[in-house]
């Protein structure tokens, strides 16, 4: 049976620890292993709590049109063509230890482009 899947997300899970900051650094490809050209995305780092809840959302590229970082948890920056690192501090990660869900989303061209590249599990360790 034939089939299309257009589904590029990526499910990685990531460990923190509490109370301490964190460094994430995504190599985006596209289809052929090239960098792909970030030019004109913003790039949306959500977490979410288990009842689909958002913890933390961290922007980069920031518009009206997606809001703005009001709790200070860190930032999304594209350090070169299909390079995104994402900084959290202490406000993303001094939460209750346990797990929650996080997703790195891309969006583009007013929101016409929109994808899911990573998603996953994001537990945070007990800093005893």
């Amino acid at each position: 049976m034939a089939k299309i899947d257009t589904d590029i997300a990526q499910k990685i899970d990531i460990i923190v620890r509490e109370a301490n900051t964190a460094t994430i650094n995504l190599n985006i490809d596209d289809e052929s292993g090239n960098p792909y050209d970030l030019t004109g995305y913003t790039c949306i780092f959500t977490i979410s709590d288990g009842d689909s809840n958002t913890v933390i959302t961290i922007y980069n590229n920031i518009t009206s049109d997606y809001g703005s970082i009001t709790d200070g948890a860190g930032n999304a920056q594209f350090v070169g063509n299909g390079k995104i690192v994402i900084s959290l501090n202490t406000v993303a990660t001094n939460r209750i230890p346990g797990s929650y869900k996080y997703r790195v989303k891309l969006i583009s061209n007013g929101g016409l482009d929109n994808r899911t590249w990573m998603y996953g599990n994001f537990k945070i360790n007990q800093d005893i």
